[in-house]
């Protein structure tokens, strides 16, 4: 396994007519793109992507709003916006068809990515996907009522607000912090106002690549419920389902290396 210590090289690129930033690891192989979730950069893979970089071409994206990547106003919506920003790299920047790893929002942008790219999208990787958060129309609202307070905060009150709210780490907390700096507000008011996801119901089953879903626990923050699976899996039919009772909504983060371990399997069946 390559060691983590490889440090990526910083890029941006034009596509949907955004500035996006992405760090790149590698420049060979079948190119794998990671895509993190929200509030979050693409350093969330820092301690994931390098483990790829012997067999594949390996980047992983800011999202709009996120990172260095563009922050416009408005326009924040899962299918119209981030999705079509990543597949239009995909489909006019790269080569050959792409692998999509993607964490919470990242993994709920990769179906969209996988319908709109078409063939260029060769697989993806769904990383406990909040597909049915606007089921409940107070749900992200509930779930992120304290992100805009501690962005508003100074940095290293930031850092202390998040150690204490999160039970995190200074370190994991200063990575965050810095995370909820870069990130556009609008991001969070557009998620509050409802409207920026797309209907799993329509949506999902538009999925024709090969898909691996990865579930965390509920009762540790996974973000699917237990009686919204069977849900899911008929939405995503065909796909492998795994379950991670022992971690929660962070699975690459709680579970490196059965993580890196899983998806290393599931990118080899496709051969």
């Amino acid at each position: 396994m390559t060691s983590s210590k490889i440090i990526p090289q910083s890029k941006f690129v034009d596509a949907n007519g955004l500035r996006l930033h992405y760090n790149e690891w590698s420049t060979q192989g079948p190119p794998l793109v990671f895509l993190h979730g929200i509030t979050g950069s693409s350093n969330s893979w820092d301690a994931i992507a390098p483990s790829f970089v012997d067999d594949y071409h390996v980047m992983a994206f800011d999202l709009r709003g996120h990172g260095q990547s563009g922050k416009p106003d408005n326009g924040y919506s899962w299918e119209s916006d981030y999705a079509r920003d990543i597949s239009a790299f995909i489909t006019e920047q790269l080569d050959e068809p792409a692998i999509v790893v993607g964490h919470s929002l990242g993994a709920v942008v990769s179906a969209p990515v996988a319908v709109q790219a078409g063939d260029a999208v060769r697989a993806i990787v769904m990383e406990d996907p909040p597909a049915f958060v606007h089921d409940d129309e107070d749900g992200p609202r509930t779930n992120f009522a304290s992100v805009l307070s501690i962005k508003a905060l100074p940095f290293d009150q930031r850092v202390e607000e998040l150690m204490r709210a999160m039970n995190t780490p200074r370190e994991a907390a200063t990575i965050r912090a810095e995370n909820y700096g870069n990130m556009s507000e609008s991001v969070m008011t557009e998620l509050f106002a409802g409207g920026s996801s797309y209907r799993p119901d329509d949506l999902l089953p538009k999925v024709a690549r090969p898909t691996l879903v990865i579930l965390g626990n509920p009762n540790k923050g996974g973000v699917v419920d237990w009686t919204d699976r069977p849900r899911l899996q008929r939405l995503l039919k065909g796909s492998k389902f795994l379950e991670w009772p022992e971690v929660g909504h962070g699975i690459h983060s709680e579970a490196p290396e059965r993580f890196i371990a899983t998806v290393s399997d599931f990118l080899q069946s496709l051969s």
